[in-house]
């Protein structure tokens, strides 16, 4: 079985510095909105297999190739429905946009989130944290991440899956990935030197993760990564999530959402 790997890049700078870190000026960085919305109980097993657009995947293409469209995101509650084993859980509200920016500035990456989120998502079993959101960066090491994106390390046989085991966390084959995550309770554990800010703007929730480059995230490369949202008190897989995007770090790199900065 493939090791469970959790956190995986190592940081080049310690914890201490994360309050030195300043804040990028977000108003001259543009935005790119992403939709995520509700899987259901889906796997990269099922990507891959059981997907009508499996062949797509085996390609090397990416998700967004089929998805994401000039009016909006191609997604169909009604076809993921019968793959949710909790009727409860799937949600009237299945999918709602998240604003992401991201800047290099001094050596230091910032990715910015704002979102609402939905008001009748059903409620959870988290009762610690009503809101949470999470940033994953993969390497390219990791098997469909460039496609994928997060969807590469949800496995069959993880907890809060169909018969899935209830001690088990996400996990690649190879290479390795980075999970950032924030909650709107007791803060939640990161990575070495990840700095993690949270604030309300115009009825948003605008959370901001930084840190230095290294790792996957180096000057002129293309970083996988995903977002999930956790909404009314969710937990688990039982949340919101996006398709597999590119984070373009400097100048003629190929990326989705182009980190600006110097």
């Amino acid at each position: 079985m493939p090791p469970l790997i959790r956190f995986a890049f190592a940081l080049p700078w310690a914890v201490g510095a994360a309050a030195a870190l300043a804040a990028p000026d977000w108003s001259r960085i543009p935005a790119r909105e992403i939709t995520v919305f509700h899987p259901g109980a889906t796997s990269v097993e099922w990507l891959a297999s059981g997907h009508p657009g499996a062949s797509v995947l085996k390609s090397g293409q990416p998700c967004i190739v089929c998805h994401e469209t000039k009016t909006g995101l191609d997604y169909s509650a009604k076809r993921l429905a019968p793959r949710e084993p909790d009727v409860q859980a799937m949600p009237r509200t299945v999918s709602f946009p998240v604003s992401v920016q991201a800047a290099v500035d001094k050596g230091t990456l910032s990715v910015r989130l704002a979102f609402k989120p939905p008001a009748d998502a059903p409620l959870g079993r988290d009762a610690a944290h009503e809101l949470k959101a999470a940033l994953m960066l993969l390497d390219d090491q990791v098997p469909q991440a460039a496609q994928a994106g997060c969807w590469a390390t949800c496995h069959q046989d993880l907890r809060g899956m169909p018969g899935g085991d209830p001690k088990k966390g996400k996990y690649v084959a190879a290479g390795r990935f980075e999970l950032l995550q924030w909650t709107s309770g007791k803060p939640a554990a990161q990575p070495a030197g990840v700095k993690v800010a949270s604030t309300q703007e115009g009825g948003r929730t605008v959370v901001t993760f930084s840190r230095k480059l290294g790792g996957a995230a180096v000057a002129g490369r293309s970083v996988p990564f995903g977002i999930a949202i956790h909404a009314n008190h969710a937990a688990g897989r039982l949340h919101y999530v996006s398709l597999g995007y590119r984070l373009a770090l400097g100048d003629g790199v190929a990326g989705e959402v182009q980190a600006l900065g110097r």
